[in-house]
């Protein structure tokens, strides 16, 4: 490692592109004690356009950093939708042209770019996935959000030093700047509104504050290619929400089961992974367990002491 691409006291630095995002601004949080951090986002402190070729030039020549992680994604699933085959379209502006365009500048600097990714990528038909199985190819299947993601991935995979670090359902505790799903079904109870939960949907949500000791592990162990981080078991937005709702002080029994396929069913709607979730035996191996999905839910109640909305 050379000396320009090493921060104080001879710590590591990243770049993390997407800084003050929901798992961007955690992860920071947490890893700032062990690497030295230069935190760019569209309107930081550090400013980026990733879309803009320009505006990733200078950010690259303006500091040192031997590590980009990209954070930054068009990640509204629906919206994501409605610019189905659009690639004038800011999901695929963001997501595939603004990737592009930090895997150029990865390149012509030589530094190690890592990719945060989705299970979306996935047709949901044969889940919980890992990291040797191939994303479907069918754009029928697969949302145009996990499209944008895949072509991503595809452009990172094209680069000598990389990592695709794919997550699924992100959630953590205080954070106001965007909604996660648990925080989503928690207003909802709330509120009176809670719709009926799918309890044929499988899924693997990710802990976020998981990124920053399984992306250290990675680094520390100079890993290439993809990795999967989420919870080991599986589970349903049905059984999410009972524990959730239960966990918080709520009353479970108001949580009604509800089914994905038949809403899928009812007309023209964003696809969505059915049998879906990540295996994580790979992470497993190299040295990290991530959370399991209940244990991730008695940890956002400590965190945030009973009081996540």
């Amino acid at each position: 490692m050379s000396a320009m691409t090493l921060g104080s006291n001879n710590r590591p630095t990243i770049l993390v592109i997407g800084a003050q995002s929901m798992v961007g601004s955690r992860f920071c949080e947490q890893i700032k004690n062990k690497y030295d951090l230069v935190q760019a986002d569209l309107k930081g402190d550090i400013a980026v356009d990733i879309t803009d070729p320009s505006s990733v030039n200078e950010l690259f020549k303006s500091h040192q950093f031997e590590h980009v992680l990209l954070f930054s994604a068009f990640t509204d699933v629906d919206a994501a939708e409605a610019q189905r085959n659009e690639k004038d379209g800011i999901c695929w502006k963001i997501n595939v042209q603004g990737v592009q365009n930090i895997a150029n500048a990865s390149k012509e600097h030589d530094r190690n770019l890592i990719y945060i990714s989705t299970d979306f990528v996935f047709d949901g038909e044969n889940g919980p996935y890992s990291e040797e199985d191939e994303p479907s190819i069918n754009p029928d299947e697969v949302s145009w959000y996990g499209i944008t993601k895949l072509e991503g991935e595809k452009i990172v995979k094209s680069l000598s030093k990389y990592v695709i670090l794919r997550i699924a359902y992100p959630y953590r505790a205080n954070f106001n700047g965007k909604d996660d799903l648990l925080k989503r079904i928690l207003k909802s109870y709330k509120d009176g509104s809670l719709y009926p939960m799918f309890n044929d949907q499988q899924l693997t949500p990710t802990f976020i504050d998981d990124l920053a000791p399984a992306l250290d592990l990675i680094l520390q162990r100079s890993q290439k290619g993809i990795f999967h981080l989420s919870s080991p078991t599986v589970t349903t937005p049905y059984d999410i929400s009972k524990k959730l709702i239960k966990t918080f002080g709520g009353d479970d029994n108001e949580v009604k089961a509800g089914s994905l396929i038949e809403f899928l069913k009812s007309g023209p709607k964003t696809p969505r992974p059915v049998k879906g979730g990540l295996k994580v035996d790979k992470i497993t191996q190299l040295g990290f367990k991530p959370m399991a999905w209940d244990a991730g839910i008695e940890k956002i109640h400590e965190q945030s002491k009973g009081n996540l909305i």
